[in-house]
């Protein structure tokens, strides 16, 4: 009974340990960028300065998440933003053969991307919009004296449900959208 409880726990552990190094470099094949392309032929000049280049732009990416301030579509407008101007730092570090082979690898931003982008922003606009609607009616529910506890609850759980509902129709709809450009 010991040996076959030892044997379990042994290949346990090393089914364990086998996922893991395997996720491991899943995740560093994953995160390797443009720096790392045989084909571009990058001098090392070049990828010390696209290396820096994504040193400085990613806190910027996380900055822009952890701004509260800012709505869902305003974040998606300043990523946006930064992501257009990050690509074309990289490409002023590149030359013009490194360009059109980086183009082919990554596609090239077209006016197509744009249209995109402002009916993804469009579904956002509305998103944020129901956002508030549901803290407004949900507030309301609340300061609502004439109610008692289990009402209140009912009436929260009905409005959750109904924005939970609304706002997988939205995602539904904008998914729709962006296949059909």
């Amino acid at each position: 009974m010991k040996k076959i409880l030892l044997t379990l726990l042994v290949c346990t552990l090393t089914v364990g340990a086998y996922a893991q190094s395997n996720q491991k470099q899943q995740d560093e094949s994953y995160y390797k960028g443009i720096e790392s392309y045989q084909d571009l032929h990058l001098t090392a000049d070049q990828i010390a300065k696209i290396k820096k280049l994504k040193r400085e732009v990613g806190p910027k990416f996380a900055a822009i998440d952890r701004d509260r301030s800012l709505t869902g579509y305003e974040k998606g407008q300043k990523k946006r933003e930064l992501a257009q101007k990050h690509r074309q730092e990289i490409e002023n570090v590149l030359n013009q053969d490194q360009i059109s082979l980086w183009e082919k690898k990554y596609g090239k931003y077209t006016s197509l991307d744009d249209i995109k982008d402002k009916i993804s922003d469009n579904f956002d606009e509305r998103e944020d919009a129901l956002e508030v609607e549901y803290e407004t009616e949900k507030s309301n529910i609340e300061k609502n004296s004439y109610l008692d506890k289990s009402e209140k609850k009912a009436q929260k759980r009905a409005l959750k449900e109904k924005y939970k509902e609304e706002k997988k129709k939205l995602k539904n709809e904008k998914e729709k959208a962006k296949k059909i450009v």
